[in-house]
C-alpha cells in the first residue's frame, strides 16, 4: 500500500528547534468497525421510512406538493449520509491527514476544502500514550485516554478531529520512540 506523504513541509508550524523524525498517513480506502453498526442501522431505517412513507405511499394518488418533495429531499440526504456518505466522507478525510512525529510533540495535519487544520500533543506534557492492536492486525496510537466518539459516529473514522494516529504501519516500533521520546523530554524538564 502507497501513502501519498508530503515532501514539502512548509505549511507545518514548527516550533524553533523543533525537527521532524517521522510521518505517515492513516490506513487509505473503507474502514468498517464495529461501531458503525449504530449510524448504519439508524440510516437504514431511515430510508426505509423515506422509501415507504413518501414513494410507496404516495402511490396512485394527487403529485405531492412541493413540501412533501423537500422534507423527501433532506431526509433521503441525511439517510444516504448515514449509510455510504460517511465512508466516502473518511476515506477522502484519511486521504488528506498526515501525522507527524517530532522531537517535541506528536502532530496530526489535516488539508481540507484548501485549509490546514493541526492539532499537536506536547509529549512532555501528555499523561497517557497507548497502543491499541485492533482484531484485524491493525494497530494505533492513541494520545489522552478518551477517543473522540461523536465525531466518529457522524463524520467517519479519525475525521481529523480525534486523538489518535489510526493504523500505522509499525506502529509498535514508533510506540516505543514516542515513549522514550517522553521520558527523555520529562527528564530534561525535572533537571533543567
Amino acid at each position: 500500500m502507497s501513502y501519498r506523504v508530503p515532501t514539502n513541509n512548509q505549511h507545518l508550524k514548527l516550533q524553533p528547534g523543533e525537527e521532524i523524525l517521522w510521518q505517515g498517513q492513516p490506513v487509505q480506502g473503507f474502514k468498517f468497525y464495529p461501531i458503525d453498526l449504530v449510524p448504519l442501522v439508524i440510516g437504514i431505517f431511515w430510508l426505509y421510512f423515506i422509501i415507504t412513507k413518501f414513494i410507496i405511499g404516495e402511490h396512485g394518488q394527487q403529485l405531492p406538493t412541493a413540501l412533501p418533495i423537500i422534507m423527501f429531499g433532506l431526509f433521503s440526504l441525511h439517510g444516504g449520509y448515514l449509510v455510504f456518505g460517511r465512508f466516502l466522507f473518511s476515506r477522502a478525510l484519511r486521504r488528506q491527514t498526515t501525522y507527524m512525529l517530532t522531537n517535541r510533540r506528536a502532530l496530526i495535519h489535516m488539508h481540507w476544502l484548501n485549509r490546514d487544520y493541526q492539532h499537536s500533543y506536547d509529549l512532555a506534557r501528555l499523561k497517557s500514550v497507548m497502543l491499541d492492536r485492533l482484531p484485524n492486525g491493525q494497530q494505533s496510537i492513541i494520545f489522552d485516554n478518551k477517543r473522540a466518539l461523536p465525531p466518529y459516529l457522524f463524520l467517519g473514522v479519525n475525521s481529523g478531529f480525534a486523538t489518535f494516529f489510526e493504523g500505522i504501519p509499525n506502529a509498535e516500533a514508533l510506540y516505543q520512540q514516542i515513549l522514550a521520546l517522553q521520558a527523555s523530554l520529562r527528564s530534561k524538564q525535572t533537571s533543567g
